[in-house]
This record gives structure tokens, C-alpha cells and sequence, in this order.
């Protein structure tokens, strides 16, 4: 399951808007450092954004035409981004994953292309997201109002199972709000897991004081489920599997599965890696479980079996707490929806198999 090489980048982004064009100083936590890449706002339409990727592939094609193959690859995976093309919502992080790996091994090969690759890339993202957001619409359930937090949400779930139950969940989950990963990352610094104006390190316990997002070297934001994995698009800024980590640490964990270490070649606050796993200390096992339990449900992602053993195994050795609920509040506040798992825990043994 683990991919080394991130279609993501980091450094400067431009944020298009419109016609104007502002520079943004940002990173990513979960891929290696890159050059820069663009931001291209939503309001775009998908007919001008297809037109942004067609217009730059048509130009390198001219200057490649022995790559008429990869292009080819390019512009059909494209193509099913495309709202008279899309017919799953669950294929669409794959897609994009796909389109992504065949960009990558074309610019590997010329050393002039990164700049048009990074336009192709972001129009890409943009549709990706917009695809994700349309599609969540369609499945949501209407929102209930004014309530309170975790009340009649799941009225009809404790009968259902299996399938049934995942069908139910992922219709419940689809009234996310996406915040965009910028706006994700200010959130989780300033107010979200920022307590009396300090951040606590999920994995190894340091704390920091900050009432702003700090310098990426040395805390940033870990997304459980990996990136390169298929938290792309609105999954990347989805708040329920995101949480500060001390950078190192985030960087020993990159992309590998979650699971028990014998032999740990590095540990630091009762984590531990030993270069194919990676164990959380024992405080934040169930929180990221049940991270990792939402991620699967809500964008239709399987949990390799080993990984779900454990993970299974730490969500009831570290059942919720009332952080964890104060949490789920308020998110729920920010992005509008709600991780189910844990509201009712027990909706995981109704499912067999994420």
C-alpha cells in the first residue's frame, strides 16, 4: 500500500482567483519538499479548467511527440473528472491519484516541464474537488437544523449492518463543508486543538505555544490517512483525520500503516517506527482509529486487514473521552458534519470489514 513519491508539492503557491493572481506562503505536511505549485480557486468552471490542462498538454505535446502515449493516459484520465463523465464518486480520488503518477513520470523525464506540470496538476485538483463536492450533495442527507450536537442523526442505524450501515454512514457524513487545506491548517493552530494558546504533538507529547499555523520544520499537520494514499481533493482537508504533529515525527511516519513495533529503529513520547510500521503512543490510538474508521467510510477506502487488526484493537483499548467529543463538536461547527464513530462507537463491530 505505501507509495513513496507524493504528487504533492511544497513552497510558494499562487492562489488564482478570478483574474488576480496573490502569493501565499504554505506546506504540506505529509510530502517532501518540492517546488512550488498553483492554488486554483473553485469558482473556476470545469470547461475552462479542462481548457487550462488541454491547452498545456497541446503545447507539450508539440514539443514531445514521442509522449503522445503518456498524453494520451493524461487526457483520458483527465476526461473522467468531467461531470458527464463521472460515474462514481468513489473512483474519483483514484482518478485523480492515477492522473497524477502518469504527470509525475513525465516530468522525471525532462527537466523543463515542472512549471506547465504544476498548472496541469492544480486544474486537476480543482476539478477533483469539485467533483467531490457535487457528489457528496447528492448523497448527503438534508441537514436536521437546529440541534444539538450528535442528536437524531443516526435515528435508523442501530438496526443496519455491514454495507447497509456503511450506505447509511456515508449519506450521514456527506454534509462536509470543505475549508480548503489553508484554511484546515489555521483552524487546527489558532482554535481546534489550540488549548490555552498551546499545541500538543499527537505522537510524541511536545508542546508548542502559538496562536498561529508555526513554521512547517517544526510542527505541522499529520494526515492519518496518507495523501499519497488517497486523501486528495476534499479528503486532504477533511478535519476528523487531521491533527498537529512535531514535524520529525510526522516525517518518520510519512506514509506507512499503522501497526505494533518490536524492533523500533526510532521512538520519541511512546511512538515508535521500526521502517515499515508505525505505533502511536497509547493516548491517541482510539482517536486515530476512529480518524482512520471515518476516512474509510466516508470516501469508500479500504483499510488493508493487518492495519485494520490493530486499529481495531486501539480503538478499544482507548475508548472516546470527553476531548474527543469536544472535538467532534467542533468540527462539526467548522465543516458541518460529524465523525459517526464517535458518537457510537459501536457502529464498528456492526461493521465487519472497512
Amino acid at each position: 500500500m505505501k507509495r513513496n513519491n507524493s504528487v504533492f508539492s511544497q513552497g510558494l503557491f499562487f492562489l488564482v482567483i478570478g483574474f488576480t493572481m496573490v502569493f501565499i506562503p504554505v506546506s504540506h505536511a505529509a510530502a517532501p519538499a518540492q517546488d512550488s505549485k498553483l492554488i486554483i480557486s473553485d469558482q473556476v468552471a470545469e470547461k475552462d479548467l479542462y481548457d487550462i490542462i488541454s491547452r498545456q498538454i497541446d503545447t507539450l505535446e508539440l514539443r514531445y511527440p514521442k509522449e503522445q502515449a503518456c498524453f494520451f493516459k493524461i487526457r483520458e484520465a483527465v476526461k473522467l473528472l468531467l461531470p458527464q463523465n463521472r460515474n462514481s464518486v468513489n473512483s474519483l480520488e483514484d482518478v485523480f491519484l492515477s492522473f497524477c503518477s502518469h504527470l509525475e513520470a513525465f516530468d522525471n523525464r525532462y527537466s523543463d516541464v515542472h512549471a506547465a506540470r504544476l498548472e496541469i496538476e492544480s486544474a486537476a485538483e480543482t476539478l477533483l474537488r469539485k467533483a467531490q463536492i457535487a457528489a457528496s450533495s447528492k448523497r448527503a442527507r438534508p441537514k436536521t437544523g437546529s440541534r444539538r450536537p450528535g442528536a437524531d442523526l443516526y435515528s435508523v442505524c442501530s438496526s443496519l449492518k455491514d454495507e447497509a450501515l456503511s450506505e447509511e454512514l456515508i449519506r450521514i457524513c456527506g454534509n462536509q463543508v470543505p475549508l480548503g487545506y489553508k484554511g484546515a491548517r489555521t483552524v487546527i493552530f489558532e482554535t481546534l486543538d489550540n488549548h490555552d494558546g498551546m499545541v500538543e504533538c499527537i505522537y510524541t507529547g511536545r508542546k508548542i505555544q502559538t496562536n498561529q499555523e508555526p513554521d512547517s520544520s517544526d510542527m505541522n499537520v499529520e494526515h492519518s490517512w496518507p495523501q499519497s494514499l488517497g486523501a486528495v481533493g476534499i479528503a486532504k482537508c477533511d478535519l476528523h483525520h487531521l491533527f498537529p504533529t512535531d514535524s520529525k515525527a510526522n516525517s518518520k511516519r510519512s506514509s506507512f500503516p499503522f501497526g505494533m513495533v518490536d524492533k523500533p529503529i526510532w521512538e520519541e513520547g511512546e511512538s515508535q517506527f521500526d521502517g515499515s510500521k508505525f505505533e502511536i503512543r497509547p493516548c491517541q490510538r482510539g482517536n486515530t482509529a476512529r480518524g482512520m474508521f471515518y476516512f474509510s467510510i466516508r470516501y469508500n477506502k479500504r483499510i488493508p486487514n493487518n492495519e485494520e487488526a490493530v486499529l481495531r484493537q486501539w480503538f478499544k483499548e482507548d475508548p472516546v473521552d470527553a476531548t474527543e467529543k469536544a472535538r467532534n463538536d467542533a468540527i462539526e461547527k467548522i465543516q458541518h458534519n460529524r465523525n459517526p464513530f464517535i458518537d457510537h462507537p459501536e457502529f464498528v463491530d456492526q461493521i465487519k470489514d472497512f
